[in-house]
């Protein structure tokens, strides 16, 4: 038994079209705070926090036991120029933009076919806007560009520091993961 103490930032989601299962394994808070805001910087780990609902904890094991699960949903926010902020409730539960809603790309409507002709002009400039406003659109396809920016309120997250000796990267089997066995570092399950 691995009886060392370390941080484990899990990001991943439930099996389905989308597949993550990445882990961050490390002893200080210094080395997470990269890893999470790196994970962040990329517009499809935005899209699957918003759209699909993926979790994101920071695992805290000491001395090889997990002691805590911190969900880090309710400290992140997303801004999005011209959108509200985005924070979360907890996983798949974004609060100020209504993803479910966001139709995106929109399909004329089979009665609608006598109107097309007078507004062809008018309806291709609508869908332009709505691919154009389609947020979960623009974080799947990394997007935003300068137009977003991620924070993590840390100040608000109790993390709790690593007691007795602590994981490093010499340690090559610290965590079991399902079938997999995660090493001190960066890696994804699913990749």
């Amino acid at each position: 038994m691995f009886d060392k103490s370390f941080y484990d930032l899990a990001f991943g989601v439930d099996p389905g079209g989308a597949r993550k299962d990445a882990h961050f394994i490390s002893a200080t808070l210094d080395e997470v705070k990269r890893e999470l805001a790196s994970e962040l910087s990329q517009g499809i780990n935005l899209y699957l926090l918003c759209w699909y609902g993926a979790h994101l904890t920071l695992d805290v094991y000491q001395q090889g036991e997990l002691t805590e699960s911190i969900d880090l949903h309710p400290f992140i926010t997303i801004s999005v120029e011209g959108h509200p902020d985005i924070t979360f409730t907890g996983p798949g539960e974004p609060v100020g933009y209504d993803f479910r809603g966001d139709k995106g790309d929109t399909e004329d409507d089979e009665d609608d076919k006598d109107d097309e002709d007078e507004d062809f002009e008018d309806e291709d400039d609508e869908e332009e806007e709505d691919e154009e406003d389609n947020l979960a659109d623009r974080m799947f396809a990394d997007d935003l560009d300068d137009s977003v920016k991620v924070s993590v309120d840390w100040d608000r997250i109790p993390v709790p520091s690593l007691i007795g000796e602590v994981a490093g990267p010499d340690d090559e089997a610290v965590l079991l993961t399902g079938d997999h066995l995660a090493e001190y570092g960066y890696q994804d399950f699913e990749e």
